[in-house]
């Protein structure tokens, strides 16, 4: 079903990483409401000095994240693998570049194109996508964004990439909303047909 891909884009927090964000944390000291992203609640901020503390304490918890990361299950290998073959390998997230790099490098990532809320509008816009499928002269067609959350499946549909779900107990109600679905990364490397 991935045979058609000629690049894939992948999620970072909660995807190839667990960084253990405490999202209940970031609402409760931002004022954040229930059913609204944490980035749009702070665009909705007219206050510039209440802008600037959410977006303080937004920062405070991803940077702790970033140190507390650890990879999913099977995901470094899959990198490795990945950054090895010919085919294009991304990161598109909501996170900042600082904070993206911080948890790329102490995992020893591989050397990999990173899109960040600082370089797109955050997903399910599919800005970051196409920024990347422009960059790689590819067409979205024969990409896939792969993702555990609502938005990164969003993002991909908007960008009519594959959409890909990396399948958890809390994500099981996104499994229709995705193209393709697996569990472990090790069926993610199976169904991209890596040797």
């Amino acid at each position: 079903m991935l045979d058609h891909l000629h690049g894939i884009i992948f999620d970072l927090d909660g995807t190839l990483v667990d960084s253990q964000l405490d999202f209940a944390g970031m609402r409760r000291e931002t004022g954040c409401p229930p059913q609204r992203g944490l980035l749009e609640h702070i665009d909705t901020l007219t206050d510039e000095d209440a802008r600037r503390k959410a977006e303080a304490v937004i920062h405070r918890y991803e940077m702790k994240g970033a140190r507390a990361a650890s990879w999913m299950p099977g995901a470094a290998t899959l990198l490795q693998r990945l950054s090895s073959s010919a085919m294009p390998v991304g990161i598109v997230t909501r996170n900042s570049r600082t904070a993206a790099r911080l948890t790329l490098e102490s995992l020893g990532a591989p050397a990999l194109d990173l899109i960040t809320r600082e370089d797109a509008a955050p997903k399910p816009d599919p800005e970051g996508l196409l920024q990347l499928a422009d960059r790689w002269s590819l067409g979205a067609n024969v990409l896939a964004y792969v993702g555990d959350f609502r938005f990164d499946l969003e993002a991909a549909h908007r960008a009519n990439m594959t959409s890909v779900l990396f399948l958890q107990n809390d994500n099981r109600d996104y499994a229709d909303m995705a193209d393709v679905v697996f569990s472990h990364f090790d069926e993610l490397a199976n169904l991209l047909s890596l040797e």
